[in-house]
């Protein structure tokens, strides 16, 4: 099983980073449509995008300020079992958040596919903080046409 793995920096507090990474209410302003949920260990999120089957991702472990840990328990077929961990590192001018995506088959079209699409995430999440705008889906950047 293959790891994907991006950093992006980002000037924002830590606390507003890990609040956006884990509140569904910050969560629409950078990535699903709507979210809804509970942020605590063991806590489910449901993340919906229109077209799509909703994701479902059980919270295995939130250090606030630090870390995010969740698994896809429903949700497309490329993305069950999936584990998302963001990673926050603060330094003098940013705060460095690095998402690794686990437990994926990397013969598989779904690992190129979110190869290339988290970054654009990612920074969809950079500019919900830096500028109050991000692209959360269906307004994100399109890697491809279908």
């Amino acid at each position: 099983m293959a790891i994907i793995r991006h950093r992006v920096g980002v000037q924002a507090e830590r606390d507003e980073l890990f609040d956006a990474l884990i509140l569904p209410e910050k969560l629409i302003g950078w990535w699903p449509t709507t979210a809804h949920g509970t942020p605590q260990v063991g806590g489910r999120l449901e993340l919906t995008f229109p077209g799509y089957p909703n994701h479902v991702w059980e919270i295995l472990e939130l250090v606030p300020g630090e870390r995010v840990h969740l698994r896809c328990e429903d949700g497309p077929g490329p993305w069950l079992k999936t584990e998302l961990r963001f990673e926050l590192h603060p330094t003098e001018s940013q705060v460095f958040v690095t998402l690794e995506h686990l437990h994926l088959d990397a013969e598989s079209d779904a690992y190129l596919y979110f190869n290339t699409k988290w970054p654009t995430f990612l920074l969809s999440l950079k500019n919900l903080l830096e500028t109050g705008r991000g692209q959360p889906y269906p307004n994100d950047l399109r890697i491809q046409h279908d």
